[in-house]
């Protein structure tokens, strides 16, 4: 008996006579904040042979709390930032894969990076325990199971010097043609592809017209394309003169400028069926939904709001719908104002709401997506997908006097291949313009 010890895992509850040999994991004290601080007790974590050999698979995870020690290899890592926030910091990511060959992503908060952000070592083996266990976000899923890690404030990360396991240094999600083009468009899955490339586009080398973008041809098990594209920042000159030149397509720009009013020719909202937010036709003593075919519908107010937008080179008008203008003030249409009355006889019953008032004088990048509509003599407006406050830039310090003022680079031009050629190149000569004015400006200081 005196070389037989009892195993943590077989304990019971009472007084035990027997021995386990352990190891101290960690210490602390247990104060009684009621009570001044009184010290209630010492905690401790303890470990034995046992337990320190064994190890949880990431397959085997189950939501909640875990305790358990996982030994997994950090993939990568990056940073997860807030563009409607001035990219304010939300998390940082991570792809975490064990020697089952289980891949799950990993999260540690804003709130919690300065503890773990020197410990990131993509490539390096870690043991990790004492963490949380979630749902995985169903969107943009970079793994195939449906968990992820959350790393806690009492979460312990430790990298290891060397490791007796296999574990595998990449993991690829590749997926046939077939499967990807059923998840095109659904914002779903972020899978691997392997092809052979067969040729490479871009609208900067070849001049072709559109947004910067590269395009893919990739032999996999039959030609088709993949197009990466860079969505281009224009003023509200080009963009007007892009459509006016260019041949019609489905393309997105960027533009920010400042709001100068809302249009209220047509009103801020629309009454729309509350399923599918089509406008209702008013019937006498109903709404009629034509989509639903529902001669009953329930009306909902929908946002429906033209900005008058200005910036230094021009003004325009921008369309936002229900969800882009909802995301933007935080109310619904529905809670900004009520329906009153049914029928040909209904109305809302203010004619602007102040959630929509105090957006006036603020300057915004607004993601519009353009149609083949937009290049015809009819269009108006341009359709808002996404808008957010356009980031704050510190002003560039000026200088009263220099020592000695270096000459003007020369500029080298790059012919861009987008028909808004001759407005952009309107603005290169403002800009130029504008440095010989400032550059002027450094000589006559010197002078004096």
């Amino acid at each position: 008996m005196a070389n037989s010890y009892t195993l943590l895992a077989n304990l019971r509850a009472g007084q035990c006579s027997n021995t386990a040999e352990v190891r101290l994991l960690r210490f602390w004290e247990a104060r009684n904040i009621n009570k001044g601080g009184e010290l209630m007790s010492i905690e401790m974590l303890l470990i034995d042979e046992a337990m320190a050999n064994s190890y949880t698979l990431l397959a085997n995870l189950r939501a909640g709390r875990c305790s358990n020690t996982a030994e997994v290899r950090l993939l990568r890592f990056w940073e997860a930032r807030n563009i409607n926030k001035g990219g304010e910091l939300m998390s940082i990511e991570m792809l975490l894969i064990d020697e089952a060959d289980t891949m799950v992503q990993g999260c540690v908060p804003a709130v919690h990076q300065r503890k773990f952000r020197e410990r990131l070592t993509e490539g390096s083996v870690y043991t990790l325990s004492r963490f949380d266990v979630t749902r995985s976000n169903p969107k943009f899923k970079l793994t195939d199971g449906p968990d992820s890690i959350l790393f806690n404030e009492g979460t312990d990360f430790e990298k290891l010097a060397a490791t007796a396991r296999t574990i595998p240094t990449e993991h690829f999600r590749f997926r046939p043609h077939g499967q990807i083009l059923e998840l095109a468009n659904t914002s779903r899955q972020l899978p691997d592809v392997i092809g052979e490339v067969r040729a490479i586009r871009s609208t900067i080398t070849d001049r072709l017209p559109g947004a910067q973008r590269v395009m893919l041809t990739l032999r996999v098990e039959r030609y088709f394309v993949v197009h990466a594209q860079k969505i281009e920042p224009l003023t509200i000159a080009e963009l007007n003169e892009f459509v006016l030149s260019a041949e019609p397509q489905i393309i997105e720009f960027l533009c920010t400028a400042k709001v100068i009013g809302i249009q209220l020719d047509d009103g801020w909202c629309y009454i729309g069926c509350s399923l599918c937010s089509k406008q209702l036709i008013r019937e006498e003593t109903s709404f009629n939904c034509p989509s639903w075919n529902e001669t009953n519908a329930v009306a909902e107010l929908k946002y429906r709001v033209v900005f008058s937008v200005s910036d230094p080179t021009g003004t325009s008008s921008f369309l936002g719908f229900d969800k882009e203008v909802a995301k933007l003030t935080n109310v619904l249409a529905s809670e900004a104002a009520q329906i009153v009355g049914i029928g040909i006889s209904a109305h809302v019953d203010t004619e602007l709401p102040r959630t929509l008032t105090v957006i006036v004088g603020n300057t915004y990048t607004f993601q519009l997506k353009l149609t083949d509509f937009n290049f015809t003599a009819n269009h108006q407006t341009f359709t808002i997908s996404r808008m957010f406050a356009a980031p704050e830039i510190a002003p560039t310090p000026s200088f009263a006097e220099a020592e000695e003022v270096p000459q003007p680079a020369v500029s080298q031009t790059v012919t861009r291949g987008s028909a808004a050629n001759g407005a952009i190149g309107s603005r290169e000569a403002a800009e130029e313009e504008q440095f010989a004015m400032e550059e002027s400006a450094h000589k006559k200081a010197r002078v004096e």
